[in-house]
């Protein structure tokens, strides 16, 4: 009987495992396979070479499916592929690295739809995908972002989409641009005015390409129409419209009070007792036409003045201008004491009685460059009371006549807000060729010539919308001259709140005149700014200066100067101005409505 030992199975398996646990790691390990080469196929516009460098694999080093397929991603992500696969074969001593790729079709051109704000050239410009080079996405994903910023830089939005419609049999390169366009407009928190009156102010349009840039220049030029309260500005609310592509813009206002009824009893010693009634309206019925009357009588047997004026902006529907005026008014021209204070002529007073009417036209040329015509008719009565014996010299300046004349003159306009300038220019140019009889003579022919150039500097930090407040330098130069002849009451005066402050009004006359002005402006709140100011000029010339009497009046330039300090203050009715100036002949104090320029 053989009797058969019995051993367990389980003993076989923990005697192998102890064996691998204690051989040397490379005993039962497969060998690795080695790169031998590293193929690519299908390329035929990019190189080899340059395939190459953005992989890491290298022949001579060993195999690894998790780097080749890295290896694969750097190959997708230079762009120019529309495929890339990768495999290996084995070849005696290792293996075969192979990368297949699917180029990008050549481009042979490049065309947009639905560009309209920039031209084709102005677009190729900015992109770095040019005609005759392979199609690559990131370049494409580059241009794209340029392509938008281009028209954000504008104050326009455009959306391109960043799938390229790139035609493979072709080589057309299509790209569609969407512009985004304006939908509806409107107004909100109007009470009186007609939206239509703000609406005809906008060069932006339902239907035209959106701008920023337009639209801002649109609210400027609607609140330069001084109907709305400035410090209230709101921005402009920009939606979605109804279709792709459609901006909806939203504009919210706050209306201001813009007529003033004013009656009034007051009293002076020239002219005594006065009454006086006065009615303005800017935005007549809301229909934004300017109208104004005023009625006035005066207790020293000056009789009583009118006046009735009308302005229509929009006479018609190339922005035209209509104004009128018709007026039979006594005219204060100077101050009392102008004729030399502590002097028998201290009590004299200078008055005219201009009768007579205006008609003006204005045009827009383009967005800054303005022209108007303005005819003039009139009959001058001039007078100088309260003198017994009035001198010699005076007897040249109390003058009567009539006078026509027609005005041409152009603006140049590129201040940023015209009613509280912070930067931009202002240029003016007239020319006025008229005739005058004086005192029954016979008619004598002249023209009146004047120049007004303002520059605006802005300090700091550059104001956002026009109702910011910020430090400005102003500077002002003005220049006037005739030839002809001119009567008194036509000469160029300077002197008072509007030119040269520190000095009465009026101080000083001729047929020539040159007055030079700077502000500097400091803002000491969001409705008072700070000014201090100084005026430079002089009116001077042959024709009214040989009187003895006033020894100011010369037949060449001496320049004044007249200097202070004063605040604007932002009301309801405009700015109003308070300036304290001094001069050759002591201090004064101005007051008037609106900056002195």
């Amino acid at each position: 009987m053989t009797i058969r030992q019995y051993r367990p199975r389980g003993l076989y398996a923990l005697a192998v495992l102890i064996l691998l646990a204690f051989a040397p790691s490379g005993l039962f390990a497969q060998t690795e396979q080695q790169i031998i080469e590293i193929e690519i196929k299908g390329n035929t516009n990019i190189s080899r070479d340059a395939i190459l460098a953005t992989i890491q694999e290298k022949p001579g080093t060993p195999y690894d499916s998790a780097k080749a397929q890295a290896d694969r991603k750097e190959i997708e992500a230079m762009g120019f592929f529309q495929v890339v696969s990768t495999r290996q074969e084995t070849v005696p001593g290792g293996v075969r690295v192979i990368f297949e790729v699917v180029e990008n079709p050549k481009i042979k051109a490049i065309e947009f739809t639905g560009a309209t704000v920039f031209t084709r050239d102005e677009l190729l410009e900015v992109m770095r995908t040019k005609e005759g080079q392979v199609f690559n996405m990131n370049t494409w994903e580059q241009d794209v972002k340029a392509i938008e910023e281009s028209y954000r830089k504008l104050g326009n939005l455009a959306y391109v989409t960043a799938d390229a419609d790139m035609n493979a049999a072709t080589g057309i390169l299509a790209i569609p641009v969407l512009e985004f366009r304006v939908g509806q407009i409107k107004f909100t928190g109007l009470k009186k005015t007609k939206e239509s009156v703000f609406l005809r102010e906008m060069k932006l349009k339902p239907g035209d390409v959106y701008s920023r840039r337009t639209l801002q220049e649109d609210l400027t030029r609607i609140y330069e129409l001084d109907f709305l309260e400035v410090d209230k500005v709101e921005n402009a609310r920009e939606e979605p419209g109804q279709d792709e592509g459609v901006l909806d813009i939203t504009i919210p206002v706050t209306e201001k009070k813009t007529g003033l009824i004013s009656a009034g009893i007051g009293y002076s010693s020239l002219q005594k007792v006065v009454g006086r009634v006065e009615f303005t309206e800017a935005n007549f019925r809301g229909a934004g036409v300017g109208v104004n009357a005023l009625y006035e009588v005066s207790g020293a047997g000056y009789g009583s003045s009118y006046e009735l004026g009308f302005y229509n902006p929009w006479f018609r529907s190339d922005r035209t201008s209509l104004s009128a005026r018709v007026y039979d008014r006594e005219v204060y021209r100077f101050s009392s004491n102008v004729f030399g204070g502590g002097t028998d002529l201290s009590d004299a007073d200078y008055r005219e009685r201009r009768k007579g009417g205006t008609l003006g036209f204005s045009k827009p040329f383009g967005k800054k460059l303005k022209g108007f015509l303005t005819m003039r008719r009139e009959t001058v009565e001039s007078d100088v009371r309260n003198m017994e014996n009035l001198p010699e010299g005076f007897a040249a300046i109390s003058q009567s006549g009539d006078i026509t004349a027609i005005a041409f003159k152009s603006t140049l306009d590129t201040r940023d807000f015209a009613l509280d300038p912070w930067k931009g220019m202002y240029t003016s140019l007239s020319l006025e060729p008229g005739f005058s009889s004086i005192d029954g003579g016979s008619s004598g022919g002249f023209v009146k010539i004047e120049a007004d150039f303002r520059r605006y500097i802005g300090l700091g930090k550059p104001r956002e919308s026009f109702k910011d407040k910020r430090r400005s330098i102003a500077l002002r130069l003005q220049m006037a001259a005739s030839t002809g002849t001119l009567p008194f009451w036509e000469q160029f005066f300077l002197g008072g709140a509007e030119r040269l402050r520190g000095y009465q009004e009026d101080r000083f006359w001729g047929n020539r005149m040159l007055l030079g002005s700077v502000e500097y402006r400091v803002p000491l709140g969001n409705s008072l700014t700070g000014v201090l100011f100084a005026d430079y000029g002089d009116a001077w010339g042959d024709d009214y200066a040989d009187i003895e009497e006033l020894p100011d009046q010369t037949t060449s330039f001496e320049g004044h100067l007249g200097y202070g300090l004063g605040v604007r203050v932002v009301t309801p009715l405009g700015h109003l101005r308070f300036d304290y100036g001094f001069g050759d002949d002591g201090s004064r104090t101005h007051f008037s409505i609106g900056q002195a320029f």
